[in-house]
């Protein structure tokens, strides 16, 4: 396998590591105060922490325009598309009230064994400690939401780091938390963007648990320094759906260009590769085509702006880098395939070999490549061929075909939606290289807390 093919372009935090460097105080005084709220968390009764982070939802959703606005001015998303992710980020919150509820044990029957006799026991679940987070670009507030919600549920206190270029609804967010009565020092925001500041961050021994979120090269640095920590990591990869002949013809291509193009491509389950069963080939390309030529790109505070920016310079010229890889491999482009000001337009390719680059990497741009196949066996046997992915989709009526994509090295698989559905209370996450551990409140409170054991002698 290629370098190449084992690059990530999920929301990238290239420049959070540039390995070991000079101490940096601000660190050291953040971790020092999370360490000092370990206890005042950890004691504190299940249903205040619910009630902070129910008050925080409430809080989100009555600031939800000030929310939205600030996610769009910083990032990548129309206002419309903003407001939507406000919304989730306040159901994040208010799930993660419910799971601080939730937490409890079992008893242990000790006397299955001799040894046992006339004794008893329980376990409890206790808070790992301080909780290290890294978010990107793309999901500002709602990806904030699903590290510092099932934090706080689990009663350990969290640094969060959030992206450079868009750390305000973090911050706001914080702001929020506070003004609900959570102590102080409970979540706390690193405003350091230093390449040295997120890795004394995460090496930092007083750090307990690591979150992360982001490119895989980042992602594979801090499972090395982690040395054993409870880490959750989500990396991203090339996602596919598949649509067989017995699809519905009229919701299945919607459903597509949502995945293809929401947020501009730039989706950790982004819509990137189609691949369409040979009898509904033409007619799929033909749908699809047309709604990504309908796709209204422009100023994102406008609100009939459908599409809106790439993050940077970089991510445009490697959108361009993927087509014309494409095209000189002999891939037809068959609309887009242009930087616009600050973005690239929708672009669909067709006709592209199984070594391209649109096939084998994360684009994270509004690409995709639409592939015909023989059969569901067909698709199986060129996914198996990639590495592993966040999720799987297909286009059924049969109950037959997502039971043969169990064979695949994917964290879902979804039926009759694009690989972009999901809900916040879902597990989220795939096999390595992908990530590891999910994410999704619950599951995230399960790196984030520890099993205890009582043990009672009546004897």
């Amino acid at each position: 396998m290629s370098s190449a093919s084992q690059a990530s372009h999920c929301p990238s935090n290239a420049r959070v590591f540039s390995g070991p460097g000079a101490a940096d105080t601000t660190v050291g005084t953040m971790v020092k105060q999370g360490v000092a709220a370990e206890d005042v968390l950890a004691e504190s009764p299940a249903y205040q922490r619910s009630h902070w982070l129910r008050d925080t939802a409430e809080a989100v959703r009555t600031a939800s325009a000030e929310l939205a606005r600030l996610i769009t001015r910083e990032g990548i998303k129309t206002i419309r598309e903003a407001r939507g992710e406000v919304t989730r980020a306040a159901t994040t919150l208010e799930i993660a009230a419910e799971e601080a509820l939730r937490i409890g044990g079992e008893t242990l029957a000790f006397d299955r064994t001799v040894a046992g006799d006339n004794r008893s026991g329980w376990t409890t679940q206790r808070p790992v400690g301080l909780v290290a987070a890294i978010t990107p670009f793309n999901d500002p507030l709602n990806l904030v939401a699903h590290k510092v919600g099932p934090a706080i549920a689990a009663g350990c206190p969290v640094i969060l780091k959030p992206h450079g270029r868009t750390p305000g609804p973090a911050r706001r967010l914080r702001e929020l938390f506070l003004e609900s009565g959570l102590p102080e020092h409970a979540f706390q925001v690193l405003d350091d963007t230093s390449a040295d500041a997120g890795d004394e961050l995460v090496r930092h021994p007083a750090v307990r648990m690591l979150s992360f979120t982001g490119g895989r090269a980042v992602g594979a640095h801090i499972a090395t320094v982690a040395e054993g920590r409870p880490v959750s990591l989500e990396l991203g990869g090339v996602c596919a759906s598949i649509v067989l002949a017995d699809a519905d013809p009229e919701t299945t291509p919607d459903r597509l260009a949502s995945g293809m193009f929401a947020a501009a491509g730039q989706n950790c389950l982004h819509v990137q590769r189609v691949l369409v069963a040979t009898p509904v080939y033409e007619p799929v390309l033909e749908r699809l085509t047309a709604l990504a030529q309908e796709i209204r790109t422009g100023d994102p505070m406008d609100e009939n702006t459908d599409m809106g920016p790439l993050i940077d310079d970089a991510a445009i010229s490697r959108c361009e880098a993927f087509v014309s890889d494409a095209v000189q491999r002999g891939g037809h482009v068959v609309t887009g395939g242009k930087r616009l000001a600050r973005g690239f337009q929708p672009t669909i390719l067709t006709d592209t070999p199984a070594d391209a680059r649109i096939v084998r990497e994360e684009v994270f741009g509004p690409i995709t490549v639409v592939e015909r196949i023989d059969s569901v066996d067909d698709a199986v046997a060129r996914l198996a061929d990639a590495e592993a992915s966040l999720a799987t989709a297909v286009f059924t009526r049969s109950l037959a075909p997502p039971f043969t994509l169990r064979r695949l090295r994917t964290g879902c698989i979804v039926v009759n939606d694009s690989t972009d559905f999901r809900t916040d209370d879902m597990p989220f996450g795939g096999p390595f290289p992908a990530g590891r551990s999910r994410e999704g409140v619950r599951h995230a409170m399960a790196d984030m807390l520890e099993t205890q054991v009582i043990c009672l002698n009546f004897n």
